[in-house]
């Protein structure tokens, strides 16, 4: 009984520590995203922040929401903080800053403020400098993917607290250096999307065998690889808000069937079904980060093997550890508690991602 009594709290710990909502990730983690687009002497630079971020300086009304007005009557104050901890050099001489427009917006799930910025240099561009410590005063953990594109150039990072500056120079890129990168994205996505982690658990909770495993998980990545290839190279077109609320729901759909199904026969045909949805959700998050113009196909392959890695991983220290547990009489009424409580976190994201 003390066995069974840590197991359930140890699921319980892990479920709710991978609890993505907005009032809890946000207040610990968030993600901006930069993407710069070089022709010549002109630098066009979008800009997204997460409107979490901002609030502390920008709400002028308190009620934890920016609306455009809001941010319009500020125009000069937040061009000031652009200008005061966003710079970018060319030959150590900073770029004068014009702000084209500034509107809300939302990337995947998240609200928040696109900018976009116009710099220009005297010359053609070969090489420049980014200062970045926006955010950081009140966001400690912010953090923003870097994306700059200049016709066959393509090169990407992440800033945060601890690299805040970066040094470009455009040149003619190694192929293998990109695709390595989207690589270890791929990865990256897959073990920081929580949502996707617990529809896997939920997917595997009633496995008795290693090869009733396999095909749910070769269904999920044949079914999901087919719709990120669709949608990332734009072949089809799709609401990021309503795919992300589809997520939550498929979690839902299979926390509930685990209460009532003791087999997983055809599981693997379900699981075919919502990984289109989740192949969705993984091209949103993947067009959110920029995808390099040239081998767009390679470019893809390479985060979808990061994603089957990162997936890979997580399943070979989840299913020996779920496969002991069986051996157990009471692990029946254990799976059924831990559904449960799936089935109440995802129920919370679809509501969230509903509004």
């Amino acid at each position: 009984m003390k066995l069974r009594a840590f197991l359930s709290l140890f699921i319980v710990t892990l479920i709710f520590c991978t609890n993505p909502s907005t009032s809890f990730a946000h207040t610990v983690k968030s993600m901006g995203y930069s993407k710069l687009n070089i022709e010549g002497k002109t630098i066009d630079y979008e800009l997204f922040l997460d409107q979490i971020d901002m609030l502390e300086q920008f709400d002028t009304n308190k009620d934890k929401h920016l609306e455009n007005e809001e941010l319009s009557s500020q125009t000069e104050r937040i061009e000031s903080v652009l200008q005061k901890d966003l710079r970018i050099d060319v030959d150590s001489k900073p770029l004068t800053m014009e702000m084209l427009s500034m509107d809300l917006a939302e990337k995947g799930s998240t609200s928040g403020v696109v900018f976009k910025l116009r710099l220009t240099a005297d010359e053609a561009i070969e090489q420049f400098n980014l200062h970045y410590n926006l955010m950081f005063e009140n966001a400690p953990l912010h953090t923003n993917v870097l994306v700059v594109d200049s016709g066959e150039y393509f090169y990407q990072n992440i800033l945060d607290t601890k690299k805040k500056d970066v040094q470009i120079t455009i040149a003619q890129p190694e192929s293998e250096s990109v695709l390595w990168k989207y690589f270890v994205l791929g990865i990256e996505h897959i073990l920081t999307g929580y949502d996707h982690l617990l529809f896997l658990l939920s997917l595997v909770l009633i496995v008795s065998r290693f090869k009733d495993a396999l095909k749910i998980v070769t269904a999920f990545t044949i079914a999901h690889s087919i719709t990120l290839f669709l949608v990332a190279s734009g072949r089809i077109h799709v609401i990021p808000h309503w795919v992300e609320a589809l997520i939550a729901l498929t979690i839902c759909y299979v926390a509930v069937e685990n209460m009532f199904v003791q087999k997983a026969k055809w599981r693997w045909l379900l699981t075919a079904l919502f990984g289109l949805i989740h192949g969705m959700g993984f091209a949103g998050a993947l067009a959110e980060t920029g995808l390099p113009k040239s081998n767009l196909i390679g470019t893809l392959l390479s985060f979808n093997l990061g994603v089957e890695a990162g997936q890979l991983m997580f399943l070979c220290l989840l299913l020996p550890f779920l496969l002991w547990l069986r051996r157990f009489p009471w692990y029946r009424k254990m799976m059924i508690s831990t559904s449960c409580l799936i089935f109440v976190l995802a129920f919370f994201w679809l509501i969230q991602r509903l509004q």
